[in-house]
């Protein structure tokens, strides 16, 4: 069965129809059944021109002094305006409703109980002008709300995906300048670890042109990648540079930011194993529990002051922020006299996700 839609000007015709005739059937069981005890035609007329007479009045007031601006102003000044469009609307009404006595009773309006059927009318009709004002001024209120917050959060995405993207552009050739030092190096000592070198680093740039297509990857695909980088330096630096890789199987499938843990093991080779003339290792770990996931990776070498001030780790602490909120943390210290470690920690519900 096909479901009918309505846009918003069919919408506001059929509320305004089914809202208004609702005075004549409230009208008439009030009434035939409470006041006079009994059904009468008169009345009912009396009910329906009424009704009429507020769909009038109401459309036209809403087009001519209701404009979409009112609803941008603060709270207090919309309800105040809609106190002021409750009396006009229902002055308009009533005023509609003694029109008549000018042509078969044009001294009524000198007596008294002009007057008091006047004020009467007001109050009375006011019931219903106020319930209309009330629907219609929250419908637009929360409308506009809906807007801003749909509006702030294309903004907040906006600022996200630009946020990452001038991050990831950073990361890039901070990476670039590091593998292709490792390549310089070679190509006078030796030709083919040369050749593989460049392999490799041809490998490591399709993957640093493909990392900016997606926020997130698998844990172990961006270890694939850390693995070719290490090969490439392990090439220049043979014995001296030592890995250790252990992975918890659970944490394989989770997602991590692309090039982050590549950047961290960069830096352990740059500020870490080739500032020893012994070289060292670099161990890289991965832990899970119920609520959070841990990437660390472990050098040899000594935290220095101004490494912990760099704009790579900067970088990387902003990704994560941007990525996974408050409760990501990016931690670099000391874990021994001669060992160095960066770790990234975030829930472990924001690593499973695409």
């Amino acid at each position: 069965m096909k479901k009918i839609r309505l846009n918003k000007k069919q919408q506001y015709w059929l509320l305004q129809i089914v809202g208004w005739l609702s005075i004549v059937f409230v009208e008439t069981i009030n009434y035939t059944f409470f006041i006079i005890r009994e059904f009468v035609w008169a009345y009912v007329i009396q009910f329906c021109l009424l009704a009429v007479s507020g769909l009038i009045a109401s459309h036209l007031y809403k087009n001519l002094f209701i404009k979409p601006a009112t609803f941008e102003k603060s709270l207090s000044k919309i309800w105040g305006k809609a106190l002021l469009d409750t009396f006009f609307i229902t002055l308009i009404m009533v005023c509609t409703f003694f029109i008549p006595y000018i042509f078969y009773s044009p001294e009524f309006f000198s007596t008294t109980d002009f007057l008091i059927q006047f004020l009467g009318q007001m109050m009375n009709i006011a019931r219903y002008v106020v319930v209309w004002i009330i629907i219609y001024y929250l419908y637009h209120i929360l409308d506009r709300n809906r807007i801003i917050s749909q509006q702030k959060l294309i903004v907040e995405n906006l600022a996200k995906t630009s946020e990452l993207e001038l991050l990831k552009s950073q990361l890039n050739p901070h990476f670039l300048f590091n593998a292709l030092n490792s390549i310089k190096a070679l190509v006078l000592i030796d030709a083919e670890k040369a050749r593989e070198a460049i392999i490799k680093l041809s490998e490591l740039l399709r993957f640093t042109l493909n990392y900016e297509k997606t926020p997130l990857i698998r844990l172990s695909d961006e270890i694939d990648e850390v693995v070719k980088y290490l090969e490439l330096e392990k090439i220049r630096f043979g014995d001296r540079l030592e890995v250790n890789i252990d992975l918890q199987e659970e944490t394989l499938d989770a997602k991590v930011p692309p090039a982050m843990i590549l950047t961290f093991a960069e830096n352990a080779i740059k500020h870490g194993i080739t500032q020893l003339p012994d070289g060292g290792t670099i161990e890289i770990k991965s832990t899970a529990n119920s609520h959070t996931l841990k990437v660390e990776v472990c050098n040899t070498g000594e935290l220095k002051d101004n490494e912990t001030k760099g704009i790579g780790l900067k970088n990387s602490s902003r990704r994560l922020q941007t990525l996974f909120g408050e409760k990501a943390e990016l931690l670099l210290k000391s874990k021994s006299p001669d060992k160095v470690s960066v770790s990234i920690i975030y829930p472990l519900k924001y690593s499973n996700h695409e």
